[in-house]
């Protein structure tokens, strides 16, 4: 099956009916509610970057699963450290221009290594099953998207001693499946996907067995609902001036309910098996966490190129500080970037054939780049100006009669007119002083895991008994 383009992507996805709420209202028609259209542009470039004759080469790759060209992005399983590399640079290229390029190759490379160490340990044969489902995903140039966040509930609590039993658990199974029922926070953009796939999302106990599930089922399997939050578009969807980014690529998040939803058994990745819960988010920590180093990266590119171009427009291209601020966001990218490479550089072969990038070094740059998010907005506004948050709006400059005032006295460089000075101030403002201001730290600070998570793991794994050894033979004891 060939890849397919944005306009043949949207088109599979006619074929489906999935059930989505927005605002406490089901959608009768998901795929024409202009609420997601912002959403479906995004996925839809994901596909047509393997169409851009700039990225295709490192964006198309041939997969010997299926011996076929997949999207490495969506369906590339990881084997090298060239593979590791590469992803990683294709990240920040993406990610700098449209925020987010969706890692589902990320998805299927944990799913393959852990459903590996299951059957090792259990004897069990989910590793065969998930290896025939990404193969389905590969040659029908599928989308899947990500269900990992239980919302935890009382945090001091097991989920089997809570009486809301907060997360996703078995209720059910036999001989042709399992049931579930709960719930996967956090689920970005998963109702604009094909389909979905669920895993758990931290370590276990015996008496949280039935938590321990992974399965893969498509979005409109019955009993499956989202509860979606559209993207931040401002009242007006149509305000492209006041909201360039949200009307066109802004992203849906959601809350995925699942309604004793049933899994056949070919579809089930873990069942009950509570001692491999915590295999799953460990090699997230591992692979989904070196590429959000490189989409911080991305981001942090972003940020840099609106701040010389703000600082253009306003006339100070080359006063000191601004260029000093801008040269902090150049080399806060770069570091970063440059973890991510190192992690592959030094990462590890998994004996299922994976390759494994360096947890330590990941964790590391990622808690870098994740602490400097509200710097960096906070440097938009230094640049900008108070004017990001005070200027009129895109109906005010539409209006013929103030149009002339803002005209004459909201000009900034001669290089620019008033019009395309506003533009730019609008975008500031968009990323720096909005609703969508929020997203945007929210995808720095918590996407990929929260920063706190990151110190545990550089802990876990950096050596320091090692150099308290050196430091020991220094010091003569």
């Amino acid at each position: 099956m060939a890849i397919k383009t944005s306009k043949q992507y949207i088109e599979d996805l006619k074929e489906l009916s999935p059930s989505v709420f927005i605002r406490g209202q089901k959608i009768d028609n998901v795929w024409k509610d202009p609420r997601l259209q912002s959403t479906l542009n995004l996925v839809g470039m994901n596909h047509d970057t393997a169409f851009d004759p700039e990225l295709k080469d490192i964006a198309v790759v041939h997969e010997p699963l299926v011996d076929e060209p997949v999207k490495r992005f969506q369906h590339r399983i990881q084997r090298t450290m060239d593979d590791s590399i590469q992803k990683v640079k294709l990240v920040r290229e993406v990610t700098q221009q449209r925020i987010c390029g969706w890692c589902l190759s990320n998805t299927l490379c944990i799913l393959w290594a852990a459903t590996w160490e299951t059957d090792q340990k259990h004897d069990t044969s989910y590793h065969e099953r998930f290896v025939e489902y990404a193969k389905y995903l590969m040659k029908n140039d599928y989308d899947c998207f990500w269900c990992m966040m239980d919302p935890k509930g009382d945090r001091s609590k097991s989920f089997s001693a809570q009486e809301t039993k907060p997360g996703l658990r078995i209720i059910k199974k036999d001989s042709k499946g399992i049931t579930v029922r709960g719930v996967k926070v956090s689920t970005s953009y998963a109702c604009c996907s094909r389909e979905i796939m669920a895993v758990p999302c931290k370590a276990l106990t015996e008496d949280d067995k039935d938590f321990a599930v992974s399965f893969g089922i498509p979005v409109d399997t019955k009993g499956v609902h989202f509860i979606v939050r559209e993207a931040p578009q401002r009242e007006n969807p149509e305000n492209d001036m006041e909201c360039p980014m949200g009307t066109a690529i802004g992203m849906v998040e959601g809350t995925t309910i699942f309604d004793d939803v049933f899994i056949p058994w070919d579809r089930v990745f873990l069942c009950q098996e509570w001692d491999m819960a915590e295999r799953f988010p460990y090699f997230f920590a591992n692979i989904h966490r070196q590429s959000k180093c490189s989409c911080l990266a991305g981001h942090t590119d972003l940020a840099c190129g609106i701040a010389a171009l703000v600082a253009d427009v306003n006339g100070i291209p080359f006063k000191g500080h601004i260029r000093d601020k801008i040269t902090r966001l150049m080399m806060e990218a770069e570091t970063a970037h440059g973890c991510a490479l190192g992690a592959a550089v030094d990462g590890h072969m998994h004996p299922s054939g994976i390759y494994i990038p360096s947890t330590s070094i990941a964790n590391s740059g990622l808690n870098y780049i994740k602490n400097l998010a509200g710097e960096q907005v906070q440097l938009l506004h230094d640049i900008a100006g108070g004017i990001i948050v005070t200027m009129p709006t895109q109906d005010d400059y539409n209006n013929p009669e103030l149009k002339k005032w803002l005209d004459q006295y909201l000009c900034g460089s001669d290089k620019y007119t008033t019009e395309e000075r506003l533009r730019v101030l609008h975008l500031v403002q968009e990323v720096a002083a909005s609703k969508f201001t929020g997203n945007f730290l929210g995808w720095a600070i918590n996407a990929a895991g929260s920063p706190i998570t990151g110190e545990i793991l550089t802990r876990e794994h950096y050596d320091l008994q090692k150099r308290i050894g050196i430091a020991k033979q220094w010091a003569g004891i």
